[in-house]
């Protein structure tokens, strides 16, 4: 393994740092563009139902400014919702939700370390409803309406049953409109009921109307990364809805612009806020990115976007009264509950566990987590789950591992000979692949034998990395000692100061990746024996190869570094026993040699 095993590995690591910081898309750098409406079959171009212009041209008013968006005080009136899961604050007079604490999920970067408020301090748009076609309909607007609520508190901390809060309003004594939300017990999710009355004698143009949530969900972040003001990679996070097929998307592609469906919301890296429609709704998504983007710091992510769920609408007859139920879901992305999560009136899977992403390697990322949830419920303790996941695989790995060793021991063998051919063909470098190639086939040599252990790794290392970047669970675990956090780096002391370098930024001393790099130091000088005779230049590169790795992995995730750091540790184990092994053989070969000279003399 030796030389080859290392610079495989920073390969590896090469290659996933230059595409997170130079080709993966971040969310908050994708250009927002508008949905393009799909042509039917009859060649025509169908309307958004929430951008229709009303039929008769007298409702329109002559300028949008003839009327004033009622705008959140610091006088408006909160009310607060508290329940075993969640705190939330709804501004009254807006009938938004202003908070939404988890209250089982601390802020890292809080000191008081205070329940996670997933929304944005500037975010006016979570829960606004919004008819369609507001700038021809001066009458019907609801940005212009103040709303009203029938209670100013609700707590069922202590096992009450569910209870509603109502928001009611009347725009031009003509339509009334309510938002009701059903608070249940032990729940994530939330019913919400949406409700339109035609007051008046004569039908009215609602012309559809959009539920929308945003700009941005908070970011969740680490301690080191508010102090030093980078965002860490996460992903594609922001506005996000699905269809029942595929991927959730940021942007559906124009032939699936209108498809109708099954939620949309916004993601962030471990949590979500989902609104599932009732499937009779047959409502659409829109990616709102209009918004500026005003949040300068890191505590936003996606902060210019806005997921709108879109439902038609076209009128209301007179003295009509319609009730349309949505399910909202803000909460971790813990695929247990995601999956209990059903649509309002219905029995459909709405597949809500879609929003988890695991990346390319998703099929080991699960069999990994299912792997660790099963430790854990033995163990109780994430950090052991994922030492014995290291030693599971080094064990399936061993036979390779050991096919390896004497792949590398032939090759070391064979150094003489190479040397030698390098000598007599130094001239001719076709000539010299040609007997080096014949060297290796006379000697039953695999060139590329000592390569063969770290290739069932990578997709572990990929799906690892993935795992601890988003699944919930391991976010907040903890090991052992100091060790508070896998998904975080380990912190042992704080620094009053930051030391800037091209990989990373020092602001703490942080035990794990120290003692992984001198378990890499180790791991070179106790298979140094094994390892063919390089060149200068990449020998003094393996040197530096542990300070490297150390400087790479300072502030990533301790969990993963816990993995490299065991697999160091196993694969020095097994070099070990394949050492003893190998010689024992040796020992014995000697034996018998002797045996038979001693019965040839007699």
């Amino acid at each position: 393994m030796g030389a080859r095993y290392i610079l495989a590995l920073v390969l590896m690591i090469g290659v996933m740092i230059l595409w997170s910081l130079f080709l993966a898309p971040r969310p908050d750098e994708i250009p927002s563009t508008e949905k393009a409406p799909v042509a039917s079959d009859t060649g025509e171009t169908p309307v958004d139902p929430t951008t229709q212009a009303t039929s008769d041209p007298t409702d329109a008013p002559n300028s949008p400014e003839l009327w004033t968006q009622v705008e959140e005080s610091p006088d408006d009136a909160m009310i607060n919702v508290q329940t075993d899961n969640y705190s939330i604050v709804f501004n009254e007079k807006l009938a938004i939700a202003k908070q939404w604490r988890l209250n089982h999920f601390p802020d890292r970067s809080d000191e008081a370390r205070m329940p996670l408020n997933l929304i944005p301090q500037n975010a006016p748009n979570c829960l606004e409803l919004r008819l369609g076609n507001q700038l021809l309909q001066n009458d019907l607007n609801l940005r212009l309406a103040t709303w009203q609520a029938d209670k100013s508190e609700i707590n069922i901390t202590n096992g009450q049953d569910a209870e509603t809060l109502t928001f009611t309003t009347t725009i031009g004594e003509k339509l009334q409109v309510t938002k009701q939300f059903t608070f249940i017990p032990d729940t994530y999710f939330v019913d919400m009921a949406v409700t339109f009355h035609n007051r008046s004698d004569e039908q009215l143009p609602v012309n559809g109307y959009k539920l929308r949530w945003g700009p941005g969900i908070n970011s969740d972040l680490l301690p080191h990364e508010k102090r030093s003001g980078k965002r860490g990679r996460r992903g594609t996070e922001g506005a996000k809805a699905y269809i029942g097929e595929g991927k959730p998307q940021r942007q559906f592609k124009p032939e699936q612009a209108l498809a109708t469906v099954l939620w949309a919301g916004m993601d962030s890296q471990y949590f979500s806020a989902l609104i599932i429609p009732d499937p009779v709704l047959n409502a659409t998504y829109n990616l709102d990115g209009s918004q500026a983007n005003t949040a300068t710091d890191i505590t936003v992510t996606a902060a210019n976007e806005i997921a709108e769920l879109v439902v038609p609408k076209p009128y209301l007859e007179r003295e009509q009264e319609t009730t349309e139920a949505f399910r909202l879901y803000v909460g971790p992305k813990d695929d247990t509950i995601l999956k209990s999560i059903e649509a309002p009136n219905a029995e459909n899977p709405v597949r809500l566990s879609k929003i988890i992403d695991f990346g390319f390697f998703w099929f080991i990322a699960w069999g990994m987590l299912w792997i660790f949830k099963g430790l854990h419920s033995v163990f109780g303790n994430y950090g052991i789950s994922i030492i014995l996941l290291t030693a599971l695989v080094k064990l399936i790995s061993y036979p390779f591992t050991r096919k390896a060793h004497n792949s590398m021991k032939k090759m070391q063998q064979l150094q003489p000979q190479l040397l030698e051919l390098k000598e007599k063909y130094r001239d001719d470098p076709q000539k010299l692949n040609r007997a080096t190639m014949r060297l290796y086939k006379e000697n039953g040599v695999n060139p590329l034998g000592g390569c063969i252990p770290w290739l069932p790794q990578i997709p572990i290392f990929w799906a690892l990395f993935a795992l601890l970047g988003s699944a919930v669970e391991l976010r907040g675990a903890p090991f052992f000692l100091w060790i508070d956090d896998l998904s975080a780096p380990d912190t042992l002391i704080e620094l009053p100061f930051t030391i800037p370098l091209i990989v990373t930024q020092i602001d703490a001393v942080r035990l794990l990746p120290i003692i992984n790099g001198l378990t890499t130091w180790l791991q070179q000088k106790f298979v140094g024996n094994m390892t063919p005779t390089t060149d200068n230049m990449q020998a003094k590169l393996m040197q530096f190869m542990p300070l490297i790795f150390i400087f790479i992995f300072y502030n990533w995730a301790s969990g993963f570094v816990l993995y490299w750091l065991c697999n160091n540790v196993f694969t020095i184990a097994q070099q070990y026993i394949q050492n003893r092994s190998a010689t024992d053989e040796e020992q014995i070969a000697v034996v018998d040699t002797r045996k038979r000279n001693n019965a040839k003399q007699k």
